[in-house]
């Protein structure tokens, strides 16, 4: 029998917060009490420990950005445990590296960050993996999952080379590495049944057993809001930031969390679930030849493959696997060479859908075989650019519109206009993904400094505002670049707002066309180099967020210029010292 809404929350509320193994007592406890009422259920033991010899440890590793390999570590401790199986878990930032020629068995669930980098918290185990203290590892067995982005040249490229040093290294595989695409759920729970063959029960000899209810583990996933069960919000307000005459379209976007229970921090992302463009959707299937009435296979369900198209599979962008597989679907052998070499096709694939596939690339697949190459359907993640305290039971956004002409037809963002065309009243389906690296210092008196270009301002808005309401003044310094000043200051209302009240205390701007000569945020931040420097000398917090391949990498320049300028550093002490801070945490990057 369904649980009604508020027994749903009671449950819900029951469960929030439990650690892995606290849900794997509760699962044999909640079985104990069916029993009860159904004599006819088998009895499922509640998971108290039995003492027994020692068996093979298993000790799990995770490095994550957002989360995402943080969540499928949890779930395989919580998979080991319920076999009866001995396993710890620790993030990278947290273990010593040292101790891995003491391991028998690690298992890492990593994640790439960036341009093929590994997450901030796992950056010091890797360089000191990578360099010459690294020990012999012949006695130790591993196995590795890496998460990535296919969208991204560097795929899965962090989750790779852990998994080759620890080869070189000595060390045994016991399953090969898997490289997980961002629809990772099914190929993550596969390969972490396939490790939990491979590892022992401690019941086999006497030791720890654990019973986890199938049921009870449904509860505790549905505990928060996803993208498979997400917060229909309310659109309560959408204004237009940049003004006429402006080469963008920029949005502010309020919506309404009012009983919906979700608690975020600044710094956290709001994931938009959409469908695709219906026209979009129509094109495809005319390139393809292919009816909208016919029956596909979508994750083991049957559906009709406009529905498919329109709202569950991605089509606005295309990566290089994807390239690859259907250019060998199609028997291509021209469009497969260049799919392969990384050097051709890179500003191709950064601006084409999949109407240009379809059109440049002629094929007859069938409607299965469409839908099998193309990626699910994502939301998109957007920076929260609202304050919890100053902005209660409201989340806002910072979107800019997408929409360029390539191969001859305009293309649309998909999300973003989506949401522009979101109507007061009318409701998206949102959930909120933690963002843990990148948050404020636990201290509220402590220095930051914000650079950020365009929308990679949003999350600097969540955090000078919740500083406000915090009532903390000053030590804050905001850099914010754009193209004009006229057109596109975003919130200019509101930073001069903040800077009255004293909870910005200084802010620099770049506005790049405003003058022949381009200035970017990197420019004021290297003009005032002895003020930064003497700033992060006092404890000063750095946040980026925007643009990785240009912003990010220009202002990490920059911060290692100041360093050797101001710092009196060489250029390989500079580089250590900003190493540092990330491992510090006192340097984060929101990159895309």
């Amino acid at each position: 029998m369904l649980l009604s809404p508020q027994q749903f929350q009671q449950v819900s509320g029951a469960v929030r917060g439990l650690t892995p193994a606290q849900l794997a007592w509760v699962s044999g406890y909640l079985s104990g009490l069916t029993r009860q009422f159904d004599e006819t259920l088998p009895v499922a033991p509640a998971a108290f420990p039995v003492a027994g010899a020692a068996t093979l440890k298993t000790t799990i590793l995770y490095g994550s950005q957002t989360g995402n390999s943080k969540k499928v570590a949890e779930q395989l401790l919580a998979r080991l445990h319920a076999q009866g199986s001995e396993a710890v878990l620790a993030n990278l930032k947290d273990y010593r590296p040292q101790q891995l020629k003491k391991e028998q068995r690690i298992v890492a669930v990593i994640s790439t960050h960036g341009n093929g980098e590994p997450p901030d918290d796992a950056r010091a185990f890797f360089n000191f993996l990578q360099g010459e203290r690294a020990p012999r590892l012949d006695s130790l067995e591993y196995a590795v999952l890496a998460l990535g982005d296919s969208s991204y040249e560097e795929f899965c490229q962090t989750g790779q080379a852990l998994d080759q040093r620890l080869a070189e290294l000595g060390a045994q595989r016991l399953l090969e590495r898997v490289d997980c695409d961002v629809d990772f759920a099914a190929p993550a729970s596969d390969w972490q049944q396939q490790l939990a063959g491979k590892t022992p029960s401690a019941l086999e000899s006497g030791g720890i057993h654990f019973h986890v209810n199938p049921v009870a583990a449904q509860v505790a996933q549905a505990n928060e809001y996803t993208a498979s069960y997400p917060f229909r919000a309310e659109l309560l307000n959408s204004i237009g930031l940049t003004d006429t005459g402006s080469d963008k379209d920029v949005l502010h976007l309020e919506l309404s969390l009012e009983d919906s229970g979700i608690h975020y921090q600044p710094g956290d992302i709001l994931a938009v679930s959409f469908d695709n463009e219906a026209a979009l959707v129509d094109e495809v299937l005319h390139l393809a030849g292919l009816p909208g009435s016919e029956r596909v296979q979508v994750s083991g369900v049957e559906t009709d493959l406009y529905s498919a198209l329109r709202h569950q599979r991605e089509l606005t962008s295309v990566t290089r696997r994807q390239l690859k597989a259907y250019a060998e679907l199609i028997t291509h052998p021209e469009l497969l060479a260049a799919a392969q070499d990384k050097t051709v096709l890179q500003d191709w694939l950064y601006a084409a859908d999949w109407a240009d596939v379809l059109r440049e690339f002629a094929g007859k697949p069938s409607a299965q075989q469409l839908v099998d190459v193309l990626r699910p359907l994502q939301p998109r993640q957007y920076s929260i650019a609202s304050s919890p305290e100053a902005h209660p039971d409201e989340v806002h956004l910072l979107v800019k519109r997408v929409e360029y002409a390539f191969q001859g037809r305009e293309h649309l963002g998909a999300g973003s206009n989506w949401l522009a065309r979101l109507q007061a009243g009318e409701a998206a389906s949102v959930h909120v993904k933690p963002n843990p690296n990148f948050k404020l210092p636990t201290d509220p008196q402590a220095k930051v400094i914000m650079i950020g270009a365009g929308t990679g301002v949003a999350p600097f808005r969540s955090f000078l505002f919740e500083r406000e309401a915090q009532g903390v003044k000053g030590n804050s310094w905001l850099f914010f670049g754009e193209q004009h000043f006229r057109t596109d200051f975003l919130y200019q209302t509101e930073w001069q707002q903040l800077l009255a009240s004293g909870a910005l205390e200084r802010m620099s701007v770049a506005f790049s066309r405003d003058q022949a000569e381009k200035i970017y945020v990197q420019h004021r931040l290297q003009e005032s180099g002895a003020d930064v420097w003497q700033w992060l000398q006092q404890g000063a917090h750095i946040y980026v967020c925007g643009d990785m391949n240009r912003m990010a990498k220009d202002v990490h320049q920059a911060l290692l210029q100041i360093a050797v300028q101001h710092g009196g550093k060489a250029e390989e002490e500079a580089s250590a010292w900003l190493e540092q801070l990330v491992s510090e945490r006192r340097y984060q990057r929101d990159v895309y």
